[in-house]
């Protein structure tokens, strides 16, 4: 029986932020590996798919989010300012500069073997509505030393390096052969389970499993 469950998820998802806890917890509880396979956002991956979303969508979603995160139990606030930058709707403006630094310090985590636990501490970081300018250096900084890792990270540059940019689309690539394009995904034994209300699904399986 596979041990190991592939995470996919990318900064700019409260999604993936409402499950990291429980995807903890599960992972403790099933003796589990968790694989961080961090992917860029939807609307950078697939802008065509966002472009044309209405304006209920987008209201809808923002009103799920607080009330997932009320139901959840979890710190939630809009980031100020969000990961991404847009020009309206869900659709990112050309210039990424914010976002790329993010992956590129990311990607350097993920180097060092210290990629998930970034990962975890800027989602909260950026989610929980709890730092207004979470992007400036004192934050961040505090975020890498908690993890770990060296300041030296905040100096990433502002495009995506050439080996980040591989690392990303080799996960893009993963999650599409795992069988979804969006973000929360889990896969495990190959079977793909999208979306963060699709957790106790996969606990099922795993539990299953082990019968």
């Amino acid at each position: 029986m596979a041990s190991e469950i592939t995470f996919f998820g990318s900064l700019s998802s409260a999604y993936c932020y409402f499950a990291l806890d429980r995807v903890a917890r599960m992972a403790r509880d099933l003796d589990l590996r968790t694989e961080l396979r961090p992917v860029l956002p939807g609307v950078i991956r697939l802008p065509e798919s966002y472009a044309g979303r209405s304006a209920m969508e987008l209201a809808y979603f923002e009103r799920d989010v607080v009330r997932t995160a009320e139901f959840l139990g979890l710190p939630y606030g809009a980031p100020e300012p969000s990961p991404v930058d847009w020009v309206e709707g869900w659709v990112a403006a050309p210039q990424q500069r914010r976002l790329f630094r993010l992956y590129n310090m990311l990607f350097e985590a993920h180097r060092r073997a210290r990629g998930y636990e970034l990962y975890a501490a800027l989602m909260r970081l950026i989610w929980s509505g709890a730092t207004p300018g979470w992007d400036e250096d004192a934050p961040l900084g505090a975020c890498l030393e908690a993890c770990g890792l060296p300041d030296g990270l905040l100096r990433a540059e502002p495009a995506l390096s050439a080996a980040a940019e591989e690392y990303f689309a080799a996960n893009r690539e993963a999650m599409y052969a795992c069988g979804h394009w969006g973000v929360p995904l889990f896969c495990w034994q190959g079977e793909p389970f999208y979306g963060q209300d699709r957790l106790d699904q996969l606990r099922w399986r795993v539990e299953g499993a082990e019968v």
